[in-house]
């Protein structure tokens, strides 16, 4: 047997080794090992770390780069960039090299170069210039609606963010209150006590709901930061501010205010007609261009042949689709059916912003009078001296949590109200 077929018989088992795949069980027994390995470096970590102080600015950027909803939608953005030059590179000729070695069983012995044949063509086709068209439209909108996508996603949970800081601080308040009641203790040791039993009990509950409240904020901020491992001590410094309680009438009707919610809606009905003119097209007659000619090199049988360019031919052909059957005129009528129930849709998700817009904008004026008002209460109330008479010590204490539930309240609300005008507010949010 010649070297050269001894060392192809040889290659061959190993080749078909490396191609196969093996048992998946001790792979897995492996993977399983160093993830027990790594979750327990994560639980000494996190039982080892300190509270991190975040203020606004830093938990915004610490939001914009770890976020793990928006790495999925950069990875969508980037994803509909390489499908749109993707589409651009079918019109780039290309390449092929291929090989096959032919010989009978009974003479494997006498495997030799002329046995084998390769060959290495270059080629150029275009299945349908106009299918081309709609792809590369379709793959250009599709990367535009991604980069968008991504920027009210970044608002949406910007505002979350803000909402959590605002919680936070509200907790501390609540705290600080807890802290302020244990002064108001009655003169005199001869009557009932603000410390007695049932008061102790009660306090002791609020500190309980605080510490719950306490321990769903951090979650919550771990998974708005992409760090569930971290504990984070939120400071509201920086934390923006709005006045749309005391915004002119009319303002919402500026030109930029919600042109991203008006971008993404143009995006969908460019999408609707997109399709419905897919489904037209499949009634007209398509182009294809192919350029096909002999082989750049070849060798076969111990002969090697070059390029002739006297071989290459341009061909062009063209088809229609004769719709007998009616199947594309139905694709095309439920086509337009859905168009015009999206267009209708969009109408009315429209009509129900406007009218979110105007019961917000007069709850928030009347959210904004009663803030005032409760904060005057809790001025005067936190103002009141320390010792005095024991049933009034109670009676404020509980004064004192309720305006202090009210004012968180009203607080959660207004910001709730707020959102609904800041995602919209161009002015509030980076160029694009």
């Amino acid at each position: 047997m010649r070297p050269s077929a001894r060392a192809c018989l040889t290659l061959l088992p190993a080749l078909l080794g490396l191609a196969g795949c093996s048992h998946p069980g001790a792979g897995l027994e492996q993977r399983s090992e160093a993830l027990a390995a790594e979750l327990r470096q994560q639980h000494t970590a996190m039982a080892a770390a300190t509270a991190v102080p975040l203020a606004w600015p830093e938990a915004l950027a610490r939001l914009r780069a770890d976020n793990l909803e928006l790495a999925k939608q950069r990875d969508a953005v980037t994803t509909a960039g390489e499908r749109l030059r993707q589409v651009r590179r079918d019109l780039i000729p290309g390449a092929a090299l291929t090989g096959n070695l032919t010989k009978g069983l009974t003479q494997l012995g006498d495997l030799g170069s002329d046995d084998a044949a390769i060959a290495l063509h270059a080629f150029f086709n275009v299945p349908g210039l106009l299918q081309w068209q709609l792809r590369h439209h379709a793959a250009e909108l599709e990367l535009i609606r991604a980069g968008w996508a991504l920027e009210l996603k970044e608002r949406e949970l910007t505002i979350r963010l803000r909402e959590l800081f605002l919680r936070a601080s509200l907790l501390e308040q609540r705290r600080l209150n807890l802290t302020r009641a244990e002064h108001w203790r009655p003169a005199g040791p001869g009557g009932p006590q603000l410390d007695a039993p049932s008061p102790v009990l009660e306090r002791e509950a609020l500190l309980w709901s605080l510490r719950r409240e306490a321990d769903e904020l951090q979650a919550a901020v771990g998974e708005l930061l992409g760090d569930a491992a971290g504990r984070w001590q939120l400071r509201p410094d920086g934390l923006p501010r709005f006045d749309y309680a005391q915004q002119p009438a009319g303002w919402t009707e500026a030109a930029d205010f919600g042109r991203l919610h008006r971008r993404l809606q143009a995006v969908e009905l460019e999408g609707a007609r997109l399709r419905e003119k897919g489904v037209r097209m499949l009634n007209w007659p398509d182009l294809t261009v192919n350029l096909s000619g002999p082989p750049l090199y070849a060798r076969a049988g111990g002969r090697s042949d070059g390029f002739s360019a006297d071989q290459i031919a341009l061909s062009f052909g063209t088809s229609l689709n004769l719709d007998l059957r009616r199947q594309n005129a139905d694709l095309l009528r439920e086509a337009r059916r859905d168009a015009a129930l999206h267009a209708r849709v969009l109408r009315e998700n429209n009509a129900r912003l406007l009218r979110e817009l105007d019961r917000a904008g007069a709850t928030l004026a009347l959210n904004d009078r009663q803030l005032r008002l409760t904060e005057l209460r809790l001025e005067t109330l936190r103002g009141l001296p320390g010792r005095f008479n024991p049933a009034r010590a109670r009676d404020n204490l509980e004064r004192l949590i309720a305006l202090d539930q009210q004012r968180a309240g009203l607080l959660l609300e207004r910001a709730r109200l707020e959102a609904v005008f800041w995602i919209l507010d161009e002015t509030q949010w980076p160029s694009s």
